[in-house]
């Protein structure tokens, strides 16, 4: 599904640079003709001039020469001309049979990802039916994880409290089951994160518009936003459990991830949650969805550990060149 969307971003990009192209043929083309058609009109003035004033008016035979050098002079620039609008237009044919063959491309690669997300959304109905079981097991769980985001002055405060609710529970039960039936001795087989570097596959398809450290307002940006499509598949990063999933202040719906050893991603500006407090997830598991408003699908990602913050980018693993 993620190989698919990356093929629509690739052919919705090259549709655009082509459509570009060929506006800019055509106004290339325009120009041309205007041209053309001045040294025809030039042309077809000198060819209109009488003979017989050469004769009559002995001031006109140094005219007639004159046409007659100039006129030597223009044809040779209007076959020149007409070449050059022969050459556009054919490039323009050319330009507007590639697009329409990338339009059909892009209408059978968005047909294939809908097939694809109708059978990923078959799939997640078991899952959000196995999360559902798992949030009423868990309600009181969900009232703390809400008390918390209400006190919680600051991102980093949010995770020192989850951090500290996690310790109390491991404390309590060293040994459980996830809500979805996955046993927590998945957990020691997951590499450890600082293994990590540079492999973790991006959560979303897209451009990244807002790097780390990047200026905004104040401060400066403590994680990176990735322009999505709309409706976009959102994945997990790493292994991990969900420690926190809902809204929290202005980052709209938040999923933290916990990746052991301290260290967490943050996903925020999802539309739709996929996932569940308590759920484990494995790498490239989806996890939410964007909006389907094409001004509402940046997401937002930060890495932490300990804490403080990372820039995710030199922790992600290429996309293809098309996307970046």
């Amino acid at each position: 599904m993620r190989l698919t969307e990356e093929n629509a971003l690739r052919l919705e990009q090259r549709i655009s640079d082509l459509e570009i192209e060929a506006r800019n043929k055509k106004a290339t083309l325009e120009t041309r003709r205007g041209e053309l058609l001045k040294l025809l009109s030039s042309l077809e003035r000198l060819s209109t001039r009488p003979a017989v004033f050469t004769f009559l008016q002995p001031e006109e035979a140094l005219k007639t020469a004159r046409s007659a050098s100039l006129m030597g002079t223009l044809v040779p620039s209007i076959n020149a001309r007409a070449a050059a609008l022969k050459a556009e237009l054919s490039a323009l044919a050319n330009i507007q049979k590639k697009l329409s063959a990338e339009r059909f491309s892009l209408k059978n690669t968005l047909a294939e990802l809908t097939q694809h997300q109708l059978n990923l959304a078959s799939l997640l109905e078991k899952r959000k039916a196995e999360a559902a079981s798992a949030r009423t097991a868990a309600e009181k769980t969900r009232r703390d994880l809400a008390e918390f985001a209400r006190k919680a002055t600051s991102l980093r405060d949010l995770i020192d409290k989850l951090e500290q609710q996690a310790a109390k529970q491991a404390k309590a039960a060293p040994v459980r089951v996830s809500p979805v039936g996955r046993d927590r001795s998945i957990a020691p087989i997951m590499k450890p994160m600082g293994q990590m570097k540079g492999l973790l596959p991006y959560p979303a398809v897209g451009k990244i518009v807002t790097r780390y450290g990047a200026k905004e307002g104040a401060g400066h940006a403590k994680g990176i936003k990735i322009k999505a499509r709309t409706n976009a598949q959102i994945v997990s990063p790493y292994d991990g459990q969900i420690v926190f999933a809902g809204p929290f202040r202005g980052y709209g719906q938040l999923l933290i991830i916990s990746h052991g050893n301290g260290y967490h991603s943050l996903l925020a500006g999802l539309a739709d949650l996929q996932a569940a407090v308590g759920q484990w997830v494995l790498t490239g598991e989806p996890v939410g969805t964007m909006s389907d408003r094409d001004e509402m699908t940046e997401l937002y990602l930060e890495l932490r550990h300990k804490g403080d913050t990372l820039d995710p980018v030199p922790w992600l693993s290429r996309q293809t060149a098309s996307v970046e």
